[in-house]
């Protein structure tokens, strides 16, 4: 590979990494917010210690991805203001209904995604600084996705009614559009791209599919959740 094409590579991964910081403090943020709406609805105490301790995560992650981007040769980072994390649930539900469709759409959806994409971009990094970042990072998101689960879980056996099945598609579509969808990976040098850590767009919907079929909506129908919409929703959107 040409060196200019190289430099293209890094000078793209950079912006990549640099856009994935300021996600960071934005998921900081929301799990700030859920934490204090979890001990205010009642949720078992560790799930509410994992929502608190999520949010340092994230944040830590944005320093991390701050760096790798300065290492790749990026601009400084400067964080944009984050305005309250705004909510992502429908109206018509009440307060504990809609701290658990923030739950599953951020930490079971959402988490669960982008472990399974950092899983694979591990598997195809090819500098040692950005697999390590990544690797740093996927042992994080593996358990902010746990959170998800557990909440689920325990509104379930408390006897929460499916808020979730209704608004699955919704769901699915808001939460991960701009990671699976967007075009802002695609690059000439897309296999030097891939290994670092920005994998191309047929990728990233490829990992989507097989990972809300394998893995989240099995887990969604174990705990009792009506995933037909989502299930149609899929077919729609992905073919």
């Amino acid at each position: 590979m040409a060196d200019g094409s190289a430099a293209g590579a890094r000078g793209a991964a950079a912006g990549v990494w640099r856009s994935r910081a300021h996600a960071e403090l934005e998921a900081a943020a929301r799990f700030s917010r859920l934490a204090e709406q979890l001990e205010t609805a009642g949720a078992v105490a560790p799930v509410v210690a994992m929502a608190r301790a999520a949010a340092a995560d994230e944040r830590r992650h944005a320093e991390l991805c701050a760096a790798l981007a300065r290492e790749l040769g990026g601009a400084a980072f400067t964080p944009r203001a984050v305005a309250g994390a705004a909510e992502v649930a429908p109206r018509g539900l009440d307060r504990r209904e809609r701290v658990l469709y923030e739950v599953v759409a951020m930490a079971c959806v959402t988490e669960t995604l982008s472990a399974a994409l950092l899983g694979e971009m591990v598997e195809r990094a090819t500098d040692p600084r950005v697999r390590e970042t990544m690797q740093h990072i996927l042992r994080d998101e593996v358990d902010h996705a746990r959170l998800g689960w557990a909440h689920l879980a325990a509104e379930r056996q408390r006897g929460c009614a499916d808020v979730i099945g209704e608004h699955l598609p919704a769901m699915l579509a808001g939460t991960v559009h701009e990671e699976v969808f967007s075009s802002w990976t695609e690059h000439p040098a897309q296999e030097a791209l891939s290994g670092l850590g920005a994998l191309d767009r047929a990728e990233r919907r490829r990992i989507f599919d097989e990972t809300m079929r394998r893995v989240v909506l099995p887990g969604l129908r174990h705990l009792g959740i009506d995933t037909g919409r989502g299930e149609q929703w899929l077919a729609a959107r992905l073919g």
